[in-house]
C-alpha cells in the first residue's frame, strides 16, 4: 500500500516575514520583473525553507522563500 502525503502549508506562517507586507503585488512579478523587495524580505524570514517546499509541491507561482515559480518549476 502506498502513502501519499499531502502537502500542507507551513505551520508557521504566522511567522512569516511576508504576513503583513504593504506590497502583495511583490510577490507576483512580471515575467521581465526583478523582484528585489520580495527576495530582500525572504531572506531573513524564519520559514524560508518551509515556504519554498511548500511551493514546489502544490505548483505555486510567484515568489516563495525568495525564489521565483511559474507553476512548482523554480524560474530564476
Amino acid at each position: 500500500m502506498t502513502t501519499t502525503l499531502r502537502a500542507e502549508p507551513p505551520t508557521r506562517w504566522r511567522d512569516a516575514a511576508c504576513r503583513d507586507d504593504p506590497n502583495p503585488e511583490s510577490w507576483f512579478p512580471f515575467p521581465a520583473d526583478d523582484f528585489p523587495h520580495a527576495r530582500a524580505v525572504c531572506a531573513g524570514c524564519p520559514i524560508r525553507l518551509e515556504c519554498t517546499h511548500f511551493a514546489v509541491a502544490t505548483g505555486q507561482t510567484g515568489v516563495w522563500g525568495g525564489v521565483e515559480f511559474d507553476r512548482g518549476r523554480i524560474r530564476r
